[in-house]
Order: structure tokens, then C-alpha cells, then sequence
């Protein structure tokens, strides 16, 4: 399977996802998003219609498995797809420990192998 161009400069492996997320600024409300990755640093989604700026924290809400896991994270990449949509590449700022185990449990901290999230 090919290799998204920046998966060599990662810190930790991203895994392919194709989960619902909710992105919310700290001080708004909360649109929906489509997760395309993530991994124990960060989480890479498309969203419609969200204004975010480079280096903005935001909230991020998705599940593993069966469970609701929430994150807040900086804006660290964003791409233009079309007028409307963008892709956004989200570092990790805060990640709550139950949050950490299932990030072990799916996988996404390190272990070899491509896994869906």
C-alpha cells in the first residue's frame, strides 16, 4: 500500500481511519469531520466549512472501538481541497491516559502493521 508523502518524517506511525470526528474550537461549537488518519501524535481529517487558523487548539472528539474518546490538539497543517473542504493535520496536545491505553489497544502507538481505527 502506498505511503502518505510524510509518513517517513512521523514521530509515531499513523493508522488509516475512516471515523466520524467532531472538531470543536475551544470557545465554539462543534462541526463534524471525516478522520482519513491518525496516530499517537495526531489525527489528519477532511472538514466542510470550518475556519481554523495554523497553531489554533481545538478539540477533537472520535471513537475507538465503542468508545468516545475527546483530545485537544494545534492546527499544524491545513490544505485547501476545494473552496469549502480542508484537510487538516492536528498534533496532539493533550491526550487523557484511558484515551493513551486504547491508543495501545487499536494499535496506534507504535506497533508495526497497518490497522483500522
Amino acid at each position: 500500500m502506498a505511503k502518505h508523502p510524510s509518513a517517513d518524517r512521523r514521530k509515531y506511525p499513523r493508522v488509516r481511519t475512516d471515523a466520524v470526528v467532531s472538531i470543536r474550537r475551544l470557545d465554539d461549537g462543534a462541526k463534524l469531520g471525516q478522520g482519513l488518519d491518525m496516530g499517537l501524535g495526531g489525527i489528519r481529517f477532511q472538514c466542510v466549512g470550518l475556519e481554523l487558523d495554523l497553531g489554533e487548539a481545538v478539540e477533537v472528539t472520535f471513537n475507538l472501538g465503542e468508545t468516545t474518546s475527546n483530545v485537544i490538539g494545534r492546527i499544524v497543517r491545513m490544505t485547501e481541497l476545494d473552496p469549502f473542504t480542508q484537510e487538516i493535520g492536528l498534533a496532539f496536545l493533550h491526550v487523557d491516559p484511558e484515551t493513551l491505553d486504547l491508543f495501545y489497544e487499536f494499535g496506534l502507538a507504535g506497533e508495526e502493521g497497518e490497522t483500522e481505527a
